[in-house]
């Protein structure tokens, strides 16, 4: 695919260069033609909400809730919506020096192989780096925000799905992120998408690359993280509120997507 006509150069103009994270996002017009950008330095984004075709010159993925976009510096991308709510995304802008030296200490090349990664574990640590580098004194998150990023792969299979089995998981997924503090069991979710619980679970890790629960427990930890940074509430009541009735179970979860205990991690940022 070669990306013609490009419109401008990405970040926006509006983007404040002295914020470490920007919040962007775009409309939807999914009966209009693609958007074209091209990245004027190395960026990740976050999507915190909406369904997108994301593509490079050589490479095209759709992008859920949850997942990582990535661009290089001068690399073309375009955009085009599947659903009519728009998309919006956390994003954070690299300076190459800064990708040279963490890609020098890790062993990898300096740019980013791979267009995107789904919603995932590694998905979710890169969202609480970007919630942690957009506090006070966070600003050293930069060095493993930026070695997440380019040491992560993303190596599926692409699946033909047809677009009434995507629009159904879509149901799923805006299920989730809706009602993630209450049970959403596997019928729930399969109810909601309208195909049995076997049809449902393979058409869902076809979509959106990972299972609806593991999809599930990454929303949750993504709204405790956020809530520990942004509130004083006490960590057993996070816990509740986002979906765990067992709190052991919540602190062995949190620990396995951030690498720290819930306490660590509010001290920490």
């Amino acid at each position: 695919m070669t990306l013609e006509a490009l419109r401008t150069t990405w970040p926006p103009s509006r983007a404040d260069r002295t914020r470490a994270v920007n919040e962007d996002g775009c409309a939807a017009d999914p009966a209009g033609p693609a958007a074209q950008w091209t990245y004027e330095t190395a960026a990740i984004g976050f999507v915190t909400s909406g369904w997108f075709e994301y593509a490079s010159e050589d490479q095209t993925t759709l992008a859920a809730p949850g997942s990582v976009i990535l661009g290089n510096a001068g690399e073309p991308f375009s955009v085009r919506h599947v659903d009519t709510r728009g998309n919006r995304r956390l994003v954070v802008s690299f300076e190459s020096e800064l990708l040279e030296e963490v890609a020098n200490e890790a062993g990898v090349r300096p740019r980013f192989e791979h267009i995107a990664l789904p919603p995932s574990q590694a998905a979710t640590r890169v969202f609480g780096l970007i919630r942690g580098l957009s506090q006070p004194g966070g600003k050293d998150l930069l060095y493993p925000l930026a070695h997440a990023a380019l040491t992560a792969c993303e190596d599926r299979a692409p699946e033909r799905i047809s677009s009434r089995d995507r629009m159904r998981v879509q149901d799923a997924v805006s299920h989730i992120e809706e009602h993630f503090g209450e049970a959403c069991t596997l019928q729930t979710l399969a109810d909601v998408a309208r195909l049995s619980r076997f049809h449902f679970v393979r058409m869902f890790g076809a979509v959106v690359g990972q299972s609806p629960n593991q999809y599930l427990i990454n929303t949750r930890m993504r709204a405790a993280s956020d809530r520990l940074i942004t509130t004083t509430t006490p960590i057993a009541q996070i816990a509740f509120d986002v979906g765990f009735n067992d709190i052991s179970h919540f602190y062995s979860c949190f620990r396995e997507a951030f690498g720290c205990t819930p306490r660590q991690w509010r001290l920490r940022t």
